[in-house]
This record gives structure tokens, sequence and C-alpha cells, in this order.
């Protein structure tokens, strides 16, 4: 072999040619990732949507922002191929709709990674299975998007899930509304609007007008068969910020039927707990229906398995109701999933819910803690319908352990036991019930109407209970035989009736303990502190005297003034800029007689008190 080398120049030379040779082979690489231009608005062919799409390489982004019309019809549905990360988007200011034709989706994404959608109306999609619109086998991203009249399953499909969108991994909705969908089907099915496999993130959401419908196939075979999330469904993790779920339907002919609006965390066996945070939103006008004779409906508004946490949220006027009328919680259903979890709500509103059974209000999670603050609970109704005496007309608990701070409930009714708040097997509860700084007023039940305490430790301070009505005893508080303890510190428990007799204070537990209470006529078997007051207190009715939630204020010449105890709290029931102690010492109740301003000014005038 020669060992002749090639003179310098003819080195030098080499090297462009070798950069000339590299750019050449990468080039019809680089141009096959490109996705075409969409220049016009057909269905297929050079130019279309589908061709683009087809084309697309993993990381494209499909712009239509340029188009100079603003509709396209489908005749298939859209696939992307199995590539990764996908953008289709139109202009903000463009109404771009894309229709399906009633007998496929728009979008089909088999890829494992996201397909993100801007600013795009799609509908008029349906699918045998899952996705009625839209589907993603990995996330899904959706901003600005709305998605109407689509549809998934049938009355043969065994598992349809997401009526309008499927998303099999997690999905990041912003600016999405979702209207009149439905998904049908055999066997389970989940999220008549929307359905997501794993965790759904979600800002300005909008669902409303859709439908999640298990059907009876086979009866042998009924009790597969459980429908979740009329509205929506997501198995993990969930956060909604400022959502609207309205109106939306979760049916079932045949078993089980869960969260007639919003549902997360699947009730299927060995299924993992999951988590709701929901912030300013409205949960209201939601159905949960169940027509067989062994069902038990839960959750009109919604169900969460697991941690949950609402902060300024309104729950109203959604309905569980059966053939059986077993239905429970028509507002919420905090489900534990065999674990012990902690059910918050903060600064909201739930009311006017309704449930045939047990639970007009909500459903707390057994053996665990459901924390409430300044919050109002009003005019629910759980109905004992079926007579299994359960009810529980604001708050119904089997093992609950609730922690009522600042808050109002009013106006509640149950067919059996608390109208207010009825808490059973509370000797399974990890603390005790507590109801602090907060009214119970104008609630109605057969036994308890305030509050029925069924066993373990009950403790009320700085609280009023009155005004609270019962058929049997205990119009204000009923304790059975299974409570271990009450204990009232400057509480008032006045003007309850039970068939027009005073009988505020019902208690099993011979000694009620505490200090500084006013309780007039009690007539209970129990043996009360010794410092009782036992006059009238003078209270007005109930209204909204400042603050979030709803007091009974004190006449000026009310015995509870200055006669009770602060038991370290800042503010009374309503919160900043009403102290607790105003006087030479706390009021009694949940009220503070705030002093009059010592100065008046009146067109520029100083006028002395």
């Amino acid at each position: 072999m020669s060992n002749t080398r090639l003179p310098r120049s003819r080195r030098h030379a080499r090297r462009p040619l070798a950069a000339c040779l590299a750019v050449a082979l990468l080039a019809p690489t680089a141009l096959a990732l490109a996705a075409p231009a969409v220049v016009n608005c057909d269905d297929s062919g050079a130019g279309s949507l589908r061709a683009s799409v087809a084309a697309a390489g993993s990381s494209d982004v499909i712009d239509l922002s340029g188009l100079s019309c603003n509709a396209i019809s489908l005749a298939s549905a859209l696939q992307t191929n199995g590539i990764a990360d996908l953008t289709v988007r139109a202009g903000a200011a463009q109404n771009f709709s894309i229709a399906g034709s009633g007998a496929d989706r728009v979008f089909s994404h088999a890829g494992s990674g996201r397909l993100t959608l801007e600013n795009l109306a799609l509908s008029n999609g349906r699918a045998g299975d899952v996705g009625g619109c839209v589907v993603s086998q990995a996330d899904l991203s959706l901003t600005n998007v709305a998605l109407d009249a689509c549809a998934a399953g049938g009355n043969a499909v065994d598992g349809a899930r997401g009526g309008a969108v499927a998303a099999m991994g997690n999905a990041t909705l912003a600016n999405v509304r979702i209207t009149g969908s439905r998904v049908d089907g055999t066997g389970r099915v989940f999220g008549g609007g929307i359905f997501v496999g794993g965790n759904l993130d979600g800002a300005d959401v909008v669902v409303t007008g859709n439908t999640a419908h298990t059907h009876l196939a086979e009866p042998a075979a009924q009790f597969g068969n459980v429908a979740q999330g009329g509205g929506i469904h997501a198995h993990g993790p969930t956060t909604l910020r400022n959502a609207t779920i309205t109106g939306n339907t979760a049916k079932s002919d045949s078993y089980e039927v869960f969260g007639g609006g919003l549902s997360v965390g699947s009730r299927e066996q060995g299924s993992p707990v999951a988590s709701l945070d929901l912030v300013a939103s409205t949960v209201s006008g939601n159905t949960n229906i169940s027509e067989c004779g062994v069902c038990a409906p839960q959750g009109g508004g919604g169900i969460v398995i697991g941690d949950a946490r609402l902060s300024r949220v309104t729950v109203a006027d959604n309905t569980v109701t059966s053939t059986n009328h077993y239905g429970g919680a028509g507002g919420f259903r905090f489900f534990t999933g065999g674990e012990s979890v902690t059910a918050e709500i903060t600064d909201s509103t739930i009311s006017g819910n309704h449930a045939d059974s047990a639970g007009g209000g909500m459903i707390g999670p057994d053996r665990s803690v459901l924390s409430i603050a300044r919050t109002r609970i009003e005019n629910n109704v759980g109905a004992n319908d079926a007579g299994i005496d359960e009810a529980g007309g604001g708050i119904l608990g089997f093992g609950t352990s609730v922690q009522l701070v600042d808050s109002s409930i009013t106006g509640n009714t149950s067919g059996a036991d608390g109208g207010g708040i009825n808490i059973l097997f509370g000797e399974y509860a990890p603390q005790p019930t507590r109801v602090i700084n907060s009214t119970i007023s104008g609630n109605t039940a057969r036994e308890g109407g305030g509050i029925m305490a069924d066993g373990g430790n009950f403790e009320f301070a700085n609280s009023t209970i009155a005004f609270n009505t019962a058929t049997r005893r205990g119009a204000g508080i009923s304790g059975t035989e299974y409570t271990y303890g009450i204990r009232l510190d400057s509480t008032i428990v006045a003007n309850n009736s039970t068939n027009g007799t005073a009988t505020n204070l019902w208690s099993f537990p011979k000694i009620v303990t505490g200090s500084k209470n006013l309780i007039p006529n009690a007539n209970s078997p129990a043996d009360l502190p010794g410092d009782t007051l036992t006059a009238d207190p003078q209270l007005a009715p109930l209204a909204d005297n400042g603050g979030p939630t709803k007091t009974h204020a004190l006449a000026a010449t009310s015995p509870a003034i200055d006669a009770g105890s602060a038991g370290g709290l800042a503010y009374d029931q309503r919160g900043a800029f009403w102290v607790r102690v105003s006087g030479a010492a706390a009021d009694i109740g949940a009220y503070e007689a705030q002093p009059t301003p010592d100065t008046i000014f009146t067109s520029g005038f100083e006028t002395q008190n």
C-alpha cells in the first residue's frame, strides 16, 4: 500500500464536497417531515387538511389561520398515523369549524405524544367506542375549542368512553366548551362530555347538556353496568378552575350510576385513588337517574374518590333519583377508595340539591374528615323515600368527622333523621365532629332537626342551634345511646321545637359537658352544665348580617351578650371586621353584638351619640 499523501490543496478540496453530500442526503428527510400547507377547505386532496394531517411528522404545527374559508365538512376521521406530537390551530378570531359526517370521528390520534387543538369548533362526530369527536391514545390539549353534538358507543358497546372527547393519557383544557354530547353502552360507560384516563387540568371550561347512559343488555350481567360522569369523568387527579358543569345527566337502566355532572376516580375494583381540586366553579342542575330495582345512584352533582378540595364553588339544584328510591348525595358524594381521605369545602354554597333517599346536600367520606369553612349549606333535601332511615338533609356521614367552622346550615329537610347533619356510626370517625362559630337553623327532621349524633363524640363551641324542628325528639340536637359524649361551650341551643313543644336537646349520654351555654327548656334526660342559662336568648330572624354566611343577631337586651367565652376565636361567624369580643366578654352563640360607632359624620358635620 502506498504511503504517498495527497497534496494539501486536494485534501482541502474534498471538504466542501463532503459537506454538499451531507446536505443532499439530509434534505429529503427534512422535507418529508414538514406537513404540506393547507390552502383550501376541501375534505380531501392536495392542499386539504386531511392531506396535511396524513403527511405531518412529529412536532409539526398545521396552521389554518391563513385560509379565506372557515369551515370543513369531513366524510371520515382525520388520522394522525401514529406520529408523536401534533398541533392543529386556526386563528383566534377565525371561528373555524370542522364537522364530522355523523358516522365517524373528527380527529383520531394514535401516536404516543400530545395532540393539541386550538381555536376550533368541532361537531357531529360519532365513534363506536371512545371519543365521539376526538380521541387521543396519549395526551391531549384543547385551547379555545368548542365541541357539540358528538356521540360515542351504542346499545351493544361495552366500555364506551367520552361522548365528545376521550384522552387515554392526560388532558389540559383552556377555554373549552362541550355541549350536547353523549356516551352510551352496556357495561361501564364514562364521561358523556369528556373522558380522561390520566390527569385532568382545566380552566374556563363549560360542560353542559351531556349524557352518560348505561343500558341493560342482559339481565344476568346487570351488576357490571355502571355509568360515571354525565359531563366529565377523569380516572386520575383533577384540577378545574372557573368551570361550569350544568344540565348533564348520568343514567342507568341496570345497576349503579355516579356523578350526574362530574366524576373523578373510577369505581372499578382495584382502581387507584384520585383527587379533585375544584375552584371558583359551578356544578348545578345535573341529574343522576337510575331505573332498576337494585340500584343506589350517588352524587347528583358529582363524586370524587380520594381527597377533595372545593373552594368558592356553587353546588346547586342537582338531583339523584331512582325507581327504588335509594338515591344518595344530591350535591356531592365523597368516597374513600378504601383509604382515609380528607374532603375540604371553603367559601362555597351547597343549596337546593335533592336526593330521594339520603344526603340531600352531600355524603361525607367514610371514616374520614369532612372540613367545611365559610360555607352555606341550605335548602337541600334527603327525602328517605325508600324508608331506610339514613336521610340527612344537609350532610350525611358514615363514620365521618365533620369539622364545621364559620358556616351556616339552614333550611334543609330530612325524611328521617338529621335535618342539618346526620352522623351515623360516629364511633368509627377519626376524631370528634366539631361545630365552631357556626349557625344551624331552620332544618327539619323526624329526630335531630339540627343535628343527629349517633356514635362517637361531638363538640360545639360559639355556635347557635335554633329554630329547627323534629317530629319526635331532639329538635336542636339529638344524641343516641351510641354517642360517647356531647360538649357545649358558649353555645345557644334555643327556639327548637318538637310537635310544638320546645325540645332543644335530647341526649342519652347522661352528662353533657362544657360551660357558658344558653339552653332554655331543654326537656332533656341529660344533665347540663351547672352554669347553663335558661332565659330566652332573644334571637332575631335568620338573615345576612354581614360576612358570607347567615346568622341570628342578638337583641340589645339578650342575656347572651357578654355571657360567653371567646374560646381563642378572634372573630365571630361573620369573619374579619366582626370581633369575637366587643364588650366585657364574648357573647354566647355564633353572633357577636358589635358596639354602635361613637361618631357619625353627616354632610360634613360631626354628631356625638
